[in-house]
């Protein structure tokens, strides 16, 4: 596996397990009266995935610029073919 399956199944299954968790705490609490905790949950749960979310978002398009400024690199350096003469 490379690095960046791992990264990607790490960042999934966190997400995974942050919902699943937040939704459990969600269903337990059900029965109170106050909706304050739901509210911190569902909060907690919004705020912890977008994290995760944007990081890995934020980490693929630093790789895909890195990849594009490489490749006008190369073709910069690349000389213009020379027409032929005749």
């Amino acid at each position: 596996m490379k690095a960046d399956e791992v990264k990607l199944w790490f960042t999934y299954s966190l997400a995974a397990i942050i919902i699943v968790g937040g939704g459990a705490m969600l269903f337990v609490s059900r029965g109170e009266a106050n909706t304050d905790f739901a509210l911190l949950i569902a909060g907690f749960i919004g705020s912890a995935t977008m994290f995760v979310f944007n990081r890995e978002s934020a980490t693929q398009a630093t790789r895909a610029a890195q990849s594009s400024a490489e490749q006008g690199a190369a073709q910069a350096l690349t000389p213009p073919p020379v027409p032929e003469a005749g």
